[in-house]
């Protein structure tokens, strides 16, 4: 399967292809999507081709592909989504792991590990995470909290 991880900054993946624990191949498994955002991708392989051509199409609600395989990680400007075969965005509050690998990449984030680290050390656990680490940095927005968005409303300075 694979191994993808979230830890606050970085988006990151493995790139082995297994099936039935057999190495099948090493292939992308990290893209940008029209709109700017990045998703990672577990799960069965073709699955990923339909969700990938829904997403760019703006996922239409009546329009959902079919899916019964498939975990994914989406980060960009509006925020980290997690979602799986119903196909629904869930908001992301802190690290998550999906695939083979999320239990032991999730214990390198508990232990301080980067994104990257994470899927690095699942691969030294997981027989179907391997090959070289894919990762990107996101560009999301900065949250404002409620009070220096009142100051500024209030005419005072955002850095009070």
């Amino acid at each position: 399967m694979t191994t993808i991880v979230w830890d606050g900054t970085t988006l990151a993946t493995d790139s082995l292809i297994s099936v039935n624990g057999s190495t099948y191949n090493h292939a992308q498994k990290l893209f940008q999507l029209d709109n700017g955002e990045w998703v990672a991708f577990a799960g069965e392989q073709q699955e990923w081709w339909e969700v990938l051509e829904w997403l760019n199409a703006g996922a239409p609600r009546n329009d959902k592909p079919h899916v019964s395989r498939v975990e994914m990680i989406i980060a960009g400007p509006d925020g980290v989504f997690e979602m799986f075969n119903k196909l629904v965005r869930i908001p992301v509050k802190g690290p998550v792991a999906y695939g083979t690998g999320w239990k032991w990449a999730l214990a390198a984030i508990d232990h301080g590990k980067s994104a990257v680290e994470a899927v690095e050390y699942a691969m030294t656990r997981d027989h179907d995470s391997g090959g070289k680490v894919q990762s990107v940095e996101p560009a999301l927005k900065a949250g404002v909290a409620f009070e220096t968005l009142m100051h500024v409303v209030e005419g005072e300075s955002a850095t009070a």
